[in-house]
């Protein structure tokens, strides 16, 4: 598990990592919890299981380091019994159940030794009668949503090893005529935007606060003619509205993660995604839909993934793309992040098969809210969160459901035509 050349990081790697920690150790961590029936493993046969896979996920055995002035990831000696801990919930916690448990993950300090790999994994127990749960958290550096779900597929899954392509891969053609829609998307994301109208609560520095859905069947979420993605966003947009009004003469924005990778690709290290921005609309359900798609409709289009990679990663320099990416992640551009991921395979430890995923988000600094729908099974969950002190992210889910059974109730030929993509 070592490779003799270091690899570059990714601008948006330094940026993060510059972020962090700032509230608590764990803040810049995403994670996902595995949960599982019967009784919890002890750490040692979590870490034997981990141990022969590690070495699939270069994530897993690289850690961040600076050299002459760059970015680079530097290979290390990995013990994966070095990254595995108990988390037996107190009585408050469990009386929460699945958000007490992934509050706790979020406070839970790191794991993993100083200067390893930032990543760990939690065995949880006490949140539900004859529950138990594997928890994965690793440093956002390290991996996005989409990093993640391979590194899942790795370590729980009998799933295939990613495929790995050249960077340009036959996408420089289709690229280029994208170029400049591209670099105006990526330059749009930095762009300074009005507050939610937040209380005064919510804008100060305070302890995280976290709220997830009940599973929702998947195809409960799909609308003939819009893709997941853009579903999810109008039901964020319906449900940011019916909890915090958003003002009716200027526009509430929030960031979407485009990946760029295509399905089953891992080509290094850090995250490989553009932060796209999305104007939230208002209005009746049929509106917000709509409207959410027409921005969204370009993002899948032959090159212009592509151009955006080829723009963020190789046009732009380093200083640049290091100055854009801190003004994104400030939250003066964006004040919520949007993201949906989908796990494809099955996944198990020893035999148990996953009974479902809950996922939590990174906590981003300055950004009032942050949601993922995570999709597992043909079931998905979507969890809120915030980096400061929010009662109302409890409410989120409620105004969740209640946004999803507006979209629901509309007729099929109300999300087709100005929402395909």
């Amino acid at each position: 598990m070592q490779s003799s050349t270091p690899l570059p990081a990714q601008a948006g790697d330094a940026v993060l990592m510059e972020m962090a920690p700032l509230t608590h150790a764990a803040q810049m961590y995403i994670a996902t919890a595995l949960i599982l029936e019967g009784e919890a493993p002890g750490a040692a046969e979590v870490a034997g299981h981990l141990a022969p896979r590690v070495g699939r996920v270069p994530g897993l055995w690289h850690r961040y380091a600076e050299r002459a002035g760059r970015p680079v990831w530097q290979p290390q000696r990995v013990r994966a019994a070095d990254h595995v801990a108990l988390l037996p919930l107190g009585t408050d916690a469990a009386d929460a159940g699945l958000d007490g448990l992934m509050r706790e993950v979020r406070r839970r300090p790191p794991v993993s030794p100083a200067g390893a790999p930032m990543w760990d994994v939690l065995i949880a127990t006490g949140f539900a009668p004859r529950r138990w749960a594997v928890v994965f958290r690793c440093h956002h550096t390290l991996m996005d949503g989409g990093a993640i779900t391979h590194t899942l597929d790795q370590l729980f899954g009998d799933g295939p090893s990613a495929r790995r392509r050249s960077f340009l891969g036959g996408a420089l053609l289709p690229a280029l005529p994208r170029l400049p829609s591209a670099a105006a998307s990526v330059l749009r994301a930095a762009l300074p935007t009005a507050p939610w109208p937040a209380p005064a609560a919510a804008r100060a520095e305070g302890s995280a606060t976290y709220a997830v859905t009940e599973p929702l069947e998947l195809e409960a979420v799909k609308r003939p003619g819009a893709t997941l993605s853009q579903v999810f966003a109008a039901c964020f947009a319906l449900a940011a509205d019916s909890w915090w009004p958003l003002p009716g003469d200027r526009e509430v924005h929030a960031l979407v993660p485009m990946d760029l990778r295509v399905p089953g690709e891992q080509r290094a290290l850090g995250n490989h995604f553009a932060p796209m921005r999305l104007a939230l609309p208002t209005g009746d359900p049929a509106h917000v839909l709509a409207g959410t798609g027409a921005q969204m409709a370009a993002w899948p289009t032959p090159g212009f993934r592509a151009a955006l990679d080829l723009t963020i990663r190789r046009i732009t320099p380093f200083p640049a793309t290091l100055a854009l990416g801190r003004r994104i992640s400030s939250g003066v551009c964006c004040r919520a992040v949007v993201s949906s991921v989908r796990s494809r395979n099955p996944l198990s430890f020893n035999g148990s098969p996953v009974l479902d995923l809950v996922p939590a988000i990174p906590a981003f600094p300055g950004h009032a809210l942050s949601s993922v729908l995570w999709s597992y099974q043909g079931r998905a969950r979507v969890a809120f969160g915030s980096h400061t002190s929010m009662p109302g992210v409890g409410a989120m889910p409620q105004a969740w459901e209640q946004a999803l059974k507006s979209i629901q109730s509309l007729p099929p030929e109300a999300g087709a035509g100005a929402v395909a993509g």
